[in-house]
């Protein structure tokens, strides 16, 4: 039964918290294979703990209403999401695998209402989308993490009710970090 949903927005570090959950035993799923629109009888999610990032980050408020899970919101200052998430779309946009393409590029129109990367679009709809969640999820149920920021098993554990990992933080997709510590 899902206990655990990552509501956060592709490039706020789902892997990461995904990898994370998995170091924690919970069987996590992100970023799955699943139809891009829900059936006429709802969104069927596969037996799993936990399920993060696209497509099931389109149906938050149905796979909450339904399963009732604990909420991960991941987060990042908006500015450093748009230059993340930007560089990610525009590398699947010139890659070679046409269908892809096509599948980001629907999944990109659904999430942000325009295919193409966009500025004004995308961070809109990114910050409409954590605004909404933080106003549905009472605070109990809501976990909002900035692990870009250095949020990690601190903040994790705790509202798990897990223990404090002894194990190293699964960090995935990481930019380097310049001579003066920016990203």
């Amino acid at each position: 039964m899902l206990e655990i949903l990552g509501a956060g927005f592709p490039r706020t570090g789902t892997r990461t918290l995904a990898d994370a959950l998995r170091i924690m035993k919970y069987n996590t799923i992100h970023h799955p294979e699943m139809p891009l629109f829900p059936t006429g009888a709802g969104i069927k999610l596969p037996d799993t703990d936990a399920i993060l990032d696209c497509p099931a980050v389109l149906y938050w408020e149905e796979i909450v209403e339904r399963y009732n899970p604990k909420v991960i919101l991941t987060t990042r200052e908006p500015n450093d999401w748009w230059e993340s998430m930007k560089a990610h779309a525009n590398t699947i946009r010139t890659g070679a695998n046409m269908e892809h393409i096509q599948y980001s590029d629907a999944l990109h129109g659904l999430l942000f209402g325009c295919a193409a990367p966009n500025e004004y679009w995308w961070k809109r709809r990114y910050e409409e989308h954590n605004e909404a969640v933080r106003r549905t999820i009472p605070a109990g149920r809501l976990l909002e993490l900035d692990i870009v920021a250095g949020d990690k098993w601190n903040k994790l554990c705790p509202f798990l009710g897990e223990d404090t990992s002894k194990a190293e933080w699964p960090w995935r997709n990481r930019r380097q970090r310049d001579s003066d510590g920016e990203r």
